[in-house]
């Protein structure tokens, strides 16, 4: 729960070979821009200097006490705009969930998760 809540990544839940590290928000305390080469460092640099990821992880709170699945698809007005990747029950919110988010969605957007209402938690 304070891991979801921390928005910390896990790898083989929030980190696999479809999360580009700024997704996951790693380039802000995990990525040195300042060291040698490594392996990866183009797409990862290039993303940092010349774009912006196209998602990016955000904490959630799901109404009621069912635990979405793996991948189970967030959508906003019909349109698919995020998936989850962990979740946990939680005495304040119900259940707390990470899940990557087109970057695009308000932070104060309603969204849905196979008709269970969820909103952003901007802790």
């Amino acid at each position: 729960r304070l891991r979801i809540r921390a928005r910390t990544p896990r790898l083989g839940r929030e980190l696999d070979d479809r999360v580009m590290p700024a997704e996951a928000g790693l380039d802000e305390r995990a990525i040195s821009f300042t060291k040698g080469c490594y392996p990866g460092q183009e797409p990862v640099a290039r993303l940092h200097y010349r774009g912006h990821p196209n998602r990016g992880l955000r904490v959630l709170a799901i109404e009621g006490a069912d635990l979405p699945a793996y991948d189970t698809e967030l959508t906003l007005d019909g349109k698919a705009v995020g998936r989850v990747t962990s979740a946990v029950p939680d005495p304040e919110h119900g259940v707390v969930a990470l899940a990557y988010v087109r970057r695009e969605v308000p932070a104060d957007a309603l969204l849905d998760l196979g008709g269970v209402p969820v909103r952003q938690v901007s802790d």
